[in-house]
């Protein structure tokens, strides 16, 4: 083998699935994701029933965007390595058994313990996207694909939603019971669906992690595309971790409920996802980038007046989803045309940095909370946008500066 690719007849693909099954790897995908965003509704919860502060219960959303990285670069290439049915199997496992620890969890530190647990575990619907790919025609792959992302950010939304709903009735614990159940019957519907997966390369694990390295140190569009989606992904979570809080407090006085239902208003962030595709096809992903980091920083602008306007608050909410979801696919398209070979590692590389800048918005934005309050927010916010238009413009080959 000598550390290549497999390339067996085993490794063929399977007959094509029909589109329910593609629908329903959407569902499943959609669900685990569930996981990582339902806390962000109910953060005010967990504080008054733990007695802890906004700046350390922030943590808990945290922490579960750090261990989401944290499986997206240390699990997901192992999905070219081994069969990835079992991997995602054992992963709905883990992600029941981390759910019911946080929900028994006695203190804010071993909330913490379990939410990063549950991030590490809940990175399926990235291991589900190539089995769309492998589970199609070549001819309807990108749509198959289309189907599980946009099943992903269906799941975010109501993830949110349902949260801020079981939170406000029945308690913070209750969210994760939910969640922990939930996975039992996702679990037998992807051992039903999935095929078995056939390895794609050799390679050890230590060496897969390893060849890593290289495609960040020889490739700017890579860097660039995981510096600028960081930046805007910790744009994304500064709001929404925050959003709760702020509705809580000044003129609203709104409970857990109303945080989640605006999840349903950030809906327009899974249509821009699809236009955003467009776009890219059309205009070419560094114009759409470009766009997309305006857009951002334009709806922070807007956020600044929602502590005294509902108005301003659902506007920017809009505005803030599409420019991010459409950042997200036109930077990925972007770092996966510098090598066709490696888009499970490129994808590893390029999810692993969005959350973690994800994460890093979120404990960032907790202290500012605390301190200074939603200005904070929105200047945080402001700021990371100038400087992902900074790292855009920085990359802007010479010989087309004049025209931009």
């Amino acid at each position: 083998m000598n550390g290549q690719p497999t390339t067996t007849a085993s490794a063929a693909a399977p007959t094509a699935a029909s589109r329910g099954k593609i629908v329903m790897m959407a569902v499943i995908a959609g669900a685990v994701i569930t996981n990582i965003y339902c806390t962000q509704p109910i953060l005010p919860l967990i504080a008054s029933g733990l007695q802890v502060d906004i700046a350390t219960v922030d943590l808990v959303a945290g922490s579960a965007l750090l261990g989401f990285a944290a499986g997206l670069a240390l699990l997901l290439p192992l999905g070219d390595r081994f069969d990835r049915r079992k991997l995602v199997l054992g992963q709905i496992a883990g992600a029941f058994v981390f759910a019911s620890a946080a929900s028994l969890a006695p203190g804010i530190w071993a909330l913490v313990a379990a939410s990063f647990a549950l991030g590490i575990v809940s990175c399926v619907p990235q291991q589900l996207v190539p089995f769309a790919a492998v589970m199609s025609l070549p001819s309807e792959r990108g749509r198959s694909v289309g189907t599980v992302v946009s099943g992903i950010m269906v799941g975010i939304l109501l993830g949110r939603t349902i949260s801020g709903v079981v939170g406000a009735a029945w308690g913070w614990r209750a969210v994760y019971g939910v969640e922990a159940a939930f996975m039992v019957p996702v679990w037998i519907a992807a051992a039903r669906l999935l095929p078995r997966g056939v390895p794609s390369t050799d390679l050890s694990y230590g060496r897969l992690l390893a060849s890593l390295w290289p495609l960040v140190r020889d490739h700017r569009p890579i860097r660039e595309s995981m510096m600028v989606q960081a930046l805007l992904w910790a744009c994304f979570n500064a709001f929404w971790v925050n959003l709760a809080a702020l509705l809580a407090s000044g003129p609203w006085h709104l409970g857990s409920a109303w945080a989640g239902g605006f999840g349903i208003i950030g809906a327009a962030g899974a249509m821009a996802a699809s236009l955003g595709g467009r776009a890219t096809d059309r205009l070419g992903p560094r114009s759409v980038v470009g766009v997309s980091i305006g857009i951002v920083t334009v709806a922070f602008i807007l956020l600044a007046g929602a502590e005294s306007s509902l108005v301003f608050l659902v506007i920017g909410v809009v505005v803030l989803d599409i420019g991010v979801q459409s950042g997200l696919v036109s930077n990925q398209t972007r770092a996966f045309a510098v090598d066709p070979k490696a888009q499970g590692r490129i994808n590893s590389l390029y999810m692993t940095a969005t959350f973690s800048g994800g994460a890093l918005g979120v404990m960032v934005s907790g202290w500012l909370m605390a301190r200074c309050g939603w200005s904070g927010i929105v200047g945080f916010g402001i700021v990371l946008g100038l400087a992902a238009a900074a790292i855009h413009r920085i990359g802007t080959p010479r010989q087309a500066r004049p025209q931009a």
